[in-house]
């Protein structure tokens, strides 16, 4: 996962985030590669940080648009498990 920088993740399109409305700012989750839709989802499944509606579909998709959720994908048996 490459780290973004600020003005990188300022750059990122709204689209780019699990929740949109937040983005750029703290609690959007950027989901721009495979290495950040990961990190993404070990942030939303923890208790105490901020949710939105739609974050959980918009990690599941763009995990599966990266391959993710491919049977020989390493670990694939729990995304599909969390995004069932």
């Amino acid at each position: 996962m490459a780290r973004l920088t600020a003005a990188q993740r300022e750059r990122l399109q709204k689209s780019d985030f699990a929740c949109p409305a937040r983005a750029p700012g703290p609690g959007s989750y950027p989901i721009n590669d495979p290495g950040h839709v990961a990190s993404a989802k070990s942030y939303y499944k923890r208790a105490y940080t901020a949710k939105c509606k739609e974050g959980k579909t918009r990690i599941c998709r763009r995990a599966k648009r990266f391959g993710m959720l491919a049977k020989d994908y390493p670990g694939s048996a729990d995304w599909r498990k969390w995004c069932a």
